[in-house]
């Protein structure tokens, strides 16, 4: 076996780990194009064609290449000082005394290893040194003239399986220095973990029996601490059942919008260079507008995957704490202020009491609450016809004659209005909502899941005609309105 050169498939391994981490460094850095609409004049198709080949080409080369060597051999605990003497016989071994220089692996592997090693040494006389030092097993080679033109390469090549061992491998002083761990450590490590975890339950356990036993000796319920996540219920379940529905969803549709955005590119090219000019520009004036009217379909199209996606990255079992339900609303109605503008539709917020510094509070999860606006604020958008309005109150409910107390959003829209008895059927799904003049109803179920989740009651019914508080007002068609009430 030869000391320093690679074999085709030590190579072709080497090349596939590269290549994977060079993939997801890549893939991650351009991201960023596909979580948002891109700038104008950006078009990310042709980055995700080509990351999506590029993963591709990858899971193939992982099949060819799944281990780093052909032929295995024995696997388990592997003295490296015996493999030592076996590999090299005529080197200068310095070998310290300790715990032992027993590590876990595949021997031929592990021989391999130290034959690269010996090839980057000083000649035949290479002086080695194998130490036990801790929990790690070195082992150092004097490092000689590079004679192989593939001797960074090869180094590349025993970093890589040092860290498939879960050690590593270091040029320090003239010295090569291969460390792994030894036997028995990663054991004994995960024994330590788990007596500090099960130390750690029981001390909860005892400080949770002490605190229900002066909690029963008081008379008084007990209090679950605010700090951890609501338990599980029926409704935060389905609504986890939903948010992988929609991060799945929202995953194959950007795959099948991705080569969109190139086709409609490619379409803007001159249509007939042969042509008369007055013709040409007849035929590019009509072709713009037809592309101009896909884009904004296409558009219309990522926001709905867009919000899909922010349902599937959502946690239903987000642990609630005291909010500004202002700001959250407030924060939503900015992020769609440029489709609210696309659509000419204006959306007023206002507390009540009526003040700019008002703060309303509920106790929410504040991103389940946020995707909770935004569905309300998104539906009300595209139900209002262009030139008119979407009203927003937030109300802070301190208790009454009913006793009820919390905060309460109200979103009302301008258009067309839904008879009372098919309102629970739209928001269930149930019925074609284009019926009655409506867009899609999902925002609407999505908000009464997550509603449901929350433990906030959901609520439709019909905007009012006329409002003459405040006067501006006044000139408002009637449509849906929606009432969520997040209790205290």
């Amino acid at each position: 076996m030869s000391k320093g050169r690679l074999t085709r498939q030590e190579l072709g391994w080497l090349l596939t780990q590269e290549a994977q981490g060079a993939a997801e460094r890549l893939r991650r850095g351009v991201s960023a194009l596909t979580q948002a609409p891109p700038p104008p004049g950006v078009d990310p198709s042709g980055v995700d064609a080509t990351l999506s080949a590029l993963d591709d080409t990858m899971k193939m080369l992982s099949s060819l290449h799944p281990t780093p060597v052909s032929v295995r051999g024995r696997r388990g605990r592997t003295d490296l000082a015996s493999l030592l003497w076996e590999v090299a016989p005529e080197a200068r071994v310095s070998i310290e005394p300790g715990g032992g220089t027993e590590v876990f692996g595949d021997e031929s592997e592990l021989r391999r290893m130290l034959h690269v090693m010996l090839g980057h040494g000083s000649g035949t006389g290479s002086a080695v040194t194998i130490r036990r030092d801790g929990d790690e097993v070195v082992v150092g080679v004097v490092l000689g003239p590079d004679s192989s033109a593939t001797a960074d390469t090869e180094r590349a090549w025993l970093a890589r399986m040092a860290l498939r061992y879960g050690g590593r491998y270091e040029l320090e002083s003239g010295m090569e220095v291969l460390s792994l761990p030894a036997e028995g450590v990663e054991v004994r490590d995960d024994l330590a973990k788990l007596r500090k975890e099960l130390d750690e339950a029981r001390k909860q356990g005892e400080a949770y029996a002490r605190e229900l036993a002066a909690v029963w000796a008081s008379g008084d319920e007990p209090a679950v601490p605010s700090t951890y996540p609501p338990a599980a219920s029926p409704a935060i379940e389905q609504l986890g059942g939903l948010v992988r529905l929609a991060g799945g969803i929202a995953a194959s549709l950007r795959a099948m919008l991705s080569p969109v955005g190139r086709e409609l590119v490619e379409l803007r090219a001159p249509v007939s260079r042969k042509s008369s000019p007055d013709l040409d520009t007849v035929v590019r004036g009509d072709l713009d507008q037809r592309l101009e009217a896909i884009r904004r379909r296409l558009l219309a199209v990522q926001e709905f995957v867009a919000e899909l996606a922010a349902l599937g990255e959502s946690d239903p079992l987000e642990p609630r704490r005291e909010v500004d339900l202002v700001e959250i609303v407030r924060a939503e109605a900015r992020a769609l202020e440029s489709r609210a503008s696309r659509a000419g539709v204006d959306v007023r917020l206002r507390t009540v009491p009526d003040d700019p510094a008002a703060r309303v509070g509920a106790r929410v999860a504040p991103r389940l609450a946020g995707l909770l606006a935004r569905e309300l604020l998104a539906y009300a958008i595209a139900a209002t016809p262009r030139g008119s309005g979407v009203f927003v109150h937030l109300l802070a409910m301190d208790g009454g004659g009913d006793g009820a107390s919390g905060a309460r959003l109200v979103v009302d829209d301008a258009g067309t209005i839904l008879p009372a008895g098919t309102r629970r059927a739209v928001v269930g799904l149930e019925v074609e909502p284009g019926t009655f003049g409506r867009p899609s109803s999902v925002p609407l179920f999505v908000a009464a899941e997550i509603a449901s989740a929350v433990g906030a009651q959901f609520e439709l019914g019909d905007a009012p005609a006329q409002q003459t508080d405040p006067p501006d007002h006044a000139d408002r068609g009637g449509g849906v309105r929606v009432i969520v009430t997040f209790p205290r």
